[in-house]
């Protein structure tokens, strides 16, 4: 996926427009402070801006993202803090911490079912007793509504001298018992075009939640967004705070 390798330097400008970062930071920091989170996992950190933001409130924090090239990124960006390379299904601590988090749908990257219960096994290893998981799922009620979405511009973005025209269109193409989505991107910068292709699984909240108690997790809150908003049927995310049992 050319998102977090070709572009990887622009990752976060091009996603910006689609983020609110100060209301995420200050979801996750209030879920820390009332659960006494003190070390924390960030699976599929990306660039690094949340682990930054986390550690400067004083947690300890660890990201870790399957793309080398987005670590180094972070790693360049944020030299006060630390990012290993780790494939969230199967990453592994050496020591227990007390919080995990997982936004902006990079858990719907999983598409098998043995990857999902992959993923609950190692969050269930990784968490001290009594851990909290922050969990953020793109919802499949409204994509199996719309089905298809052609190629539109949804930014236009200007990095230093880049100008950067991000496309981005949709389409359902698997809809029984596994949801699946291709999200196709064409990035328009200055004279070049980069297309990019995206195959993930969507997840029904029944879906999701049995594969959460099979993981050994207990539901705490289930919100639309981090706003705290609460969840409706066809908003586009799912984000819950689960505790280890």
């Amino acid at each position: 996926m050319k998102l977090y390798s070709d572009l990887a330097e622009y990752y976060f400008e091009i996603e910006k427009p689609g983020r609110r970062l100060d209301e995420e930071i200050h979801f996750i920091s209030e879920v820390f402070k009332r659960h006494k989170i003190q070390t924390a996992l960030d699976i599929g950190c990306g660039s690094g801006e949340h682990v930054k933001d986390l550690q400067g409130m004083g947690f300890k924090i660890l990201g870790i993202d399957a793309s080398p090239q987005m670590v180094d990124i972070a790693k360049k960006r944020f030299p006060h803090c630390k990012f290993e390379v780790g494939k969230m299904e199967d990453y592994k601590l050496k020591s227990p911490v007390d919080g995990i988090v997982c936004l902006f749908g990079t858990f719907n990257y999983l598409t098998s079912n043995d990857e999902i219960k992959t993923y609950f096994q190692n969050a269930y290893k990784n968490l001290k007793t009594a851990g909290i998981l922050i969990l953020d799922v793109w919802n499949a009620e409204p994509i199996k509504r719309i089905k298809r979405k052609p190629l539109g511009l949804v930014a236009n973005i200007k990095i230093g001298t880049t100008n950067i025209r991000r496309n981005r269109g949709f389409r359902l193409t698997r809809a029984d018992d596994q949801t699946m989505v291709e999200v196709n991107y064409v990035y328009h910068l200055d004279k070049s075009d980069i297309k990019d292709k995206h195959v993930m699984r969507v997840f029904y909240p029944r879906e999701l939640e049995a594969s959460i108690k099979d993981g050994k997790f207990e539901i705490l809150n289930q919100f639309g967004g981090f706003s705290g908003e609460k969840f409706r049927r066809f908003g586009g995310r799912i984000l819950y705070v689960l505790k280890k049992k």
